[in-house]
């Protein structure tokens, strides 16, 4: 008899730089084309990959119902379920949360000193990134385009030491349209651009883009814009600007104000020393059982691959301690790809296994273990 169980998953953060699925279904039709298509035409494969599987499994899903509060025993040791904003209950065995993992600690659950000390610790830092459709090609700009400042020690250290803006700031360009015909229509171009800046002012470090001056907001996009359009003109001689026909514009705020991200940091906490391996916050609640979690602040790290790969590790959790079969076996795969497994398979994914040592490194450890032998012979004499 199969054993079924009640899962919620709380998805408050949306993980497509802002645009998860639930918000791309309602707003892709007003969206510029060319956004439109590299939400269909990238990452949001995969969510629609994991939609339909999921749909096939009798998985429900609930669009649009924000989630005020993860819902407690009496004596608030156990997950039991959800408490939408509109007051209804959904119970559940198990909890699984993808909220921001700070938002989560500090606006889900009850007041606690790891929610506390998660405020403290050190965050990623945020961007501002820029969405442009254009009204002609733009030959010059390759599918990846990366501009370093030319000071760029400097330039990183007022991101992530100072939590700003840098005065020559580096950023990433990506052109989807050169890989994919339905970014854009033929004889235009789309542009991605993520500028990297410092995370929004916390009382604890002191230091942060303060969310409240608006004037200066508007001053920092506009800075940020100009630089990306001179670098790239200096650089490339392409000029941009009086070529775009639409923009949609991400900022620290939007990102903490539309998708509750802590401090507007787009990648959770950071990876400094305190914040990897056994220091970054646990999968699995350390005091409330039934509740897990999945997302870039906790393990095993931040960024979409790695995420996905988290989410694995969690629903192993959730397997093991239900005593349910996983339908994986890790060591299986490791063995069949170590014998060239898979008819078709690429060498890129196979997997290979290497010795410690080759042997150069065996033959210059025995010469320098003779050449000791001689030494410590000849020494004695």
């Amino acid at each position: 008899m199969t054993r079924r169980v009640r899962i919620v998953c709380c998805n408050i953060r949306s993980w497509l730089r802002g645009y998860g699925i639930q918000r791309a279904a309602s707003t892709r039709s007003g969206l510029p084309h060319h956004f439109r298509s590299w939400l269909t035409s990238n990452v949001l494969q995969i969510i629609d990959a994991i939609f339909k599987i999921s749909q096939r499994f009798g998985v429900q899903y609930r669009f649009s119902c924000p989630i005020s509060q993860i819902k407690l025993s009496n004596d608030n040791r156990t997950a039991t379920g959800v408490i939408l904003a509109s007051g209804e209950h959904l119970d559940a065995d198990l909890v699984v949360c993808n909220a921001d993992l700070i938002y989560a600690y500090n606006n889900l659950l009850p007041p606690s000193s790891l929610a506390e000390s998660l405020n403290s610790r050190k965050a990623s830092c945020s961007s501002i990134s820029f969405y442009w459709s254009l009204d002609r090609v733009i030959p010059e700009l390759k599918v990846h385009n990366i501009f370093l400042a030319d000071e760029y020690r400097e330039s990183f250290d007022s991101i992530f030491k100072h939590q700003t803006l840098p005065d020559q700031p580096s950023f990433y360009v990506n052109v989807p349209s050169r890989v994919d015909p339905t970014a854009a229509p033929d004889g235009k171009d789309a542009i991605v651009v993520l500028c990297p800046v410092g995370h929004l002012l916390t009382t604890a470090e002191g230091k942060g883009l303060n969310p409240q001056t608006k004037q200066d907001w508007d001053a920092l996009i506009n800075k940020a814009r100009n630089a990306v359009f001179n670098t790239i003109e200096s650089r490339t001689g392409a000029k941009i600007s009086a070529h775009i026909t639409n923009e949609i514009i991400n900022t620290p705020l939007t990102w903490k104000d539309n998708f509750n991200l802590d401090k507007g940091a787009i990648l959770g906490l950071s990876h400094s020393f305190f914040n990897v391996l056994s220091f970054r916050p646990r999968t699995k609640h350390a005091s409330i059982s039934n509740l897990y979690f999945v997302g870039a602040s906790t393990h095993p790290g931040t960024g979409v691959p790695i995420v996905l790969a988290g989410s694995k590790v969690t629903s192993e959790q959730v397997l093991k301690d239900y005593g349910m079969h996983k339908p994986w076996n890790d060591a299986g795969f490791v063995a069949a790809g170590a014998k060239g497994y898979g008819q078709g398979q690429k060498e890129i994914d196979r997997i290979h296994v290497q010795p410690v040592l080759s042997w150069f490194h065996v033959v210059v450890l025995i010469v320098l273990a003779l050449l000791l032998a001689l030494y410590v012979v000849g020494f004695r004499r």
